[in-house]
């Protein structure tokens, strides 16, 4: 007789076709009936299962607008939402003004809200916050808020980076001339 286990829990997340969490199982190379008696005092608190934290959980998710992806929302850019006052088309990302950081809002399906969200643009990296709006009007200053933030998170990056890089190459020259003399 073929028995099957099936979970009780609530997939969390997925991850490369695996919904997490998942069993762990972790038996002694031992008969079972020497587990048994080894373990016949031992209290049992219920299954063990392991849910791995992906870096960003409950905080949103991360895509590439435009990719195929499994989920597809309707989705507009924060200043093209009807009834919201949004006087820029996006908060520039780096020191010559080239690249922008743009709001975008995304309908849920069956009309149950919105989310907030930001984007580098078509093909780029983008990201949804975790939380529902009411409406898109809420929605769409959220995501202007926090296409801000990643725009500035962005900027402080390239400068951090661009002074490592500075530091490394002056620290290369310094070598060299201790070498030469």
């Amino acid at each position: 007789m073929k028995t099957r286990l099936i979970s009780t829990l609530r997939p969390e997340f997925a991850f490369a076709s695996f919904a997490f969490p998942k069993y762990v199982w972790t038996l002694p190379p031992r008969s079972l009936k020497a587990r048994m008696e080894r373990h016949a005092d031992t209290r049992c608190t219920g299954d063990t299962y392991h849910s791995p934290n992906p870096t960003q959980a409950g905080k949103g998710c991360f895509f590439y607008l435009g990719s195929e992806s499994p989920v597809s929302l309707r989705w507009e850019y924060c200043d093209e939402v009807e009834g919201v006052r949004i006087r820029h088309t996006g908060w520039f990302c780096d020191e010559y003004q080239d690249d922008k950081i743009r709001g975008i809002v995304a309908r849920l399906p069956r009309g149950r809200g919105f989310l907030a969200g930001w984007t580098m643009g078509t093909g780029m990296a983008s990201g949804w916050e975790g939380d529902v709006y009411e409406t898109a009007q809420d929605a769409a200053r959220a995501a202007d808020s926090l296409a801000e933030n990643m725009a500035e998170k962005e900027r402080e990056y390239q400068e951090r980076e661009t002074q490592r890089l500075q530091d490394e190459e002056n620290a290369k020259l310094e070598a060299a001339l201790c070498f030469a003399e």
